[in-house]
Formats: structure tokens, sequence, C-alpha cells
């Protein structure tokens, strides 16, 4: 798969192939990045910038005279504080790897996001906070969770892997 980095709050964005990358969702369901009138809209980015992970939606980008994109709108999202992680390897054919996210949330009127990259052999995941809509006071808890999702490794060759979840790093082995 081709990558082709964009720049976008001064750090670099992920896209692959042409301007048609996929973020996946814990629920598997993804979303395509979007070019209609002259305008990119990606759902959910991660971005990366000197070792911290930021996640934003609803980023929509305008071309430049120059080929460069201008940032028209951005949402950043609250990242969800990890306490543990843990992947899971079967030795099944094919083999399936599932990421194990133990953590917390800012408080429990909030919805849970999950976006994930994969750049050469390190796995971006964002777990981030939007919040809900309610006309009732939120109690100002910590909201915990244990969440297990499966990562696509399909089609991916032996070798060491990364998983980077908000800045949080642990490793695999594919054989």
């Amino acid at each position: 798969m081709k990558f082709k980095t964009l720049k976008l709050f001064g750090a670099q964005l992920l896209v692959s192939g042409l301007m048609a990358s996929m973020l996946h969702t814990a629920s598997a369901q993804s979303d395509s990045v979007l070019y209609k009138d002259g305008e990119l809209t990606i759902n959910d980015a991660i971005v990366v910038e000197a070792g911290e992970t930021k996640y934003y939606s609803g980023v929509r980008l305008a071309p430049t005279a120059n080929g460069d994109f201008r940032i028209v709108a951005a949402a950043e999202k609250q990242m969800a504080y990890i306490n543990e992680l843990s992947v899971a390897v079967s030795f099944t054919d094919p083999v399936e790897v599932e990421l194990g996210v133990v953590g917390y949330m800012s408080n429990p009127c909030v919805d849970m996001n999950i976006a994930v990259s994969r750049k050469g052999n390190t796995f971006h995941v964002a777990v981030g906070e939007t919040p809900l809509q309610t006309l009732v006071a939120c109690a100002q808890v910590t909201e915990p969770f244990d969440i297990t999702f499966p990562l696509d490794v399909k089609g991916l060759p032996a070798g060491d892997y990364l998983v980077v979840v908000n800045g949080d790093e642990i490793d695999f082995t594919l054989e």
C-alpha cells in the first residue's frame, strides 16, 4: 500500500493511496476519504507530531495553488487515558491479531471513538472521546473501559510490528 504524506497542523497525516485512505473504527466499519467539490474530507485523522498522538474528526482540506492543502475545518478529540495494552497473536491460518486496551474516559458522558491506521510496520491507534449531547448534568468521574478489537494484518509479511495507542507502545511479531 502506498502512502502519501500531507502536512496537517504542522504534523504528518498518514493517508494511503491516492487520497483514498481507510481509517477503521472498533466496530470494523471504515469510512473512505472523499474528494468532492474541490474539498478533501477525512472523517477521522490520526496526527503524530514529535511522538505525540492527536485525533481529529471532520477534517476538511482545500487545495492551494501550489498543490498543498489548507485546513478548512477540523475538530480535535480529547484522548482517552491508557493504563494497559496487550496484543494476542493467534497461531491460525490466516493469522489474527487482537489489541487489548484498558484505560478510562474523562467522564461517563462521552462516547468512545477509535481510529486505526498503519504505515509500514507501525499501527497508529487513537482512542478519543466525543461528548454526548445530554440535557442532564454529568458526574465528573472517570469511566473505566476494557476493549479488545482486531488489527488488520491480512497479507502482512512476517516480522516485528509496533502498535502506538495514544502515544503508548507495544510490539508483536508475525511469524
